[in-house]
C-alpha cells in the first residue's frame, strides 16, 4: 500500500497522463543539473512540463491512466515530458537540446494520445512541422481539386461564350 504521499504523486501523474496529447520517456542520464534546468526552460516555452519521477510511481499511474504497459520504455533514469498541445512539439525541442550535449536526453518512447509509440518514430515525429502548418498543407490538399475543377468549368464556359459571341457577329454582319 503506498504511503498517501506517494498516492497523491501516482494520481497526480494519473490524470496528467490521461490529460496530456503526448508523453515522452527519456533517459536523462548524464544530464547535469544546470543543463536540465537549461532543457526545463526550454520546453517550459512550448507549454511542456518534464519532470522526473519514480519508476515504480510511473508503472502505477499508466496502469490506472489506462495507457498500457510501459515497461520497455523504462530504461535508465527516467523523466518524463508532458506536452498538452502539440505532440510533436518535445520531440523537436529534445531533438535540437541533445544536438548539443551529447544525444542527452534519449527518448526510450512515448505515448501518443493513448498509444505506445517506439523511441524511433519520436525522431519521426520531430521531423514534423508544426499542428498548425499540417493543417494548412491538408487544406489545400482538399481544396485543389475542388480548384481545379472550378477553373476547368469555368474554362469551359468561357469557350461556349466565345463561340457563341463569334456566331452572334457572323449573323448580324
Amino acid at each position: 500500500m503506498p504511503t498517501p504521499r506517494k498516492a497523491e504523486i501516482i494520481e497526480t501523474l494519473t490524470e496528467k497522463m490521461r490529460s496530456a496529447a503526448a508523453i515522452y520517456f527519456t533517459d536523462y542520464r548524464g544530464l547535469s543539473a544546470p543543463k536540465a534546468t537549461e532543457l526545463r526552460a526550454r520546453l517550459r516555452e512550448k507549454n511542456i512540463e518534464f519532470t522526473v519521477v519514480k519508476k515504480t510511481l510511473s508503472r502505477l499511474a499508466a496502469q490506472e491512466a489506462g495507457v498500457g504497459e510501459i515497461d520497455d520504455f523504462m530504461h535508465g533514469q527516467i523523466a518524463l515530458a508532458f506536452s498538452y498541445d502539440d505532440p510533436a512539439e518535445p520531440a523537436k525541442v529534445l531533438r535540437e537540446f541533445s544536438k548539443n550535449n551529447q544525444d542527452v536526453p534519449a527518448i526510450t518512447g512515448l505515448i501518443l494520445e493513448g498509444t505506445l509509440v517506439p523511441a524511433g518514430q519520436a525522431k519521426e515525429l520531430a521531423s514534423l512541422p508544426n499542428k498548425p502548418v499540417l493543417l494548412g498543407q491538408l487544406t489545400t490538399a482538399l481544396l485543389e481539386p475542388m480548384s481545379r475543377l472550378s477553373y476547368t468549368l469555368a474554362g469551359g464556359m468561357a469557350k461556349l461564350v466565345q463561340v457563341l459571341s463569334m456566331i452572334k457577329e457572323e449573323k448580324t454582319s
